[in-house]
């Protein structure tokens, strides 16, 4: 199966990608705006992220790039608690591709290292050297905050339950 590069997200911050759905909630209806609210994001930024909630399903998909609406799991996401967020993030990052194809491969027992998780990516979509290093590291970043993997000797391991002193989203 091969996607379009759009579906392999380049926000870097996942929990700025779940604040989202909160903004739009809110009326935040441009990606100017997303990159404003959830901030110190440029313009561009606010573009990344929004398409990051549109491949997590928080954002209808069939909109246009500009209009940001949400999808009616992403209306009840940005109604949960934060602590039924983090859960749902966790279930949608198990369910969606591209972070469902990684987990699989680290399921398998598999530790990837950086080229590992870019070759699982190339077989979701045709992307290049550099912007397959990019969102490899995106996705690892992704996995890693939602402690669905750990880094262990410059290999990306698959953690299937949250340690007991989960960092899970610790914002500074």
């Amino acid at each position: 199966m091969t996607a379009n590069t759009v579906k392999i997200p380049q926000a870097d911050v996942l929990w700025d990608v779940a604040r989202v759905a909160e903004a739009v909630a809110r009326g935040v209806d441009t990606p100017d705006a997303i990159a404003s609210y959830i901030g110190a994001k440029g313009p561009r930024q606010g573009h990344y992220y929004a398409q990051a909630a549109r491949i997590l399903g928080l954002l209808d998909g069939e909109a246009a790039p500009h209009q940001l609406r949400l999808t009616p799991y992403g209306r009840a996401f940005a109604s949960y608690s934060r602590d039924s967020q983090r859960q749902a993030l966790r279930r949608l990052l198990r369910d969606r591709e591209p972070t469902r194809s990684v987990l699989a491969a680290l399921a398998q027992g598999r530790a990837l290292d950086l080229p590992g998780v870019i070759a699982v990516l190339r077989q979701i979509a045709p992307l290049a050297e550099s912007t397959a290093r990019r969102r490899a590291q995106t996705i690892a970043a992704w996995l890693v905050s939602a402690d669905l993997a750990r880094w262990a000797d410059g290999r990306l391991a698959y953690q299937p339950t949250p340690p007991q002193h989960a960092r899970f989203f610790r914002t500074v």
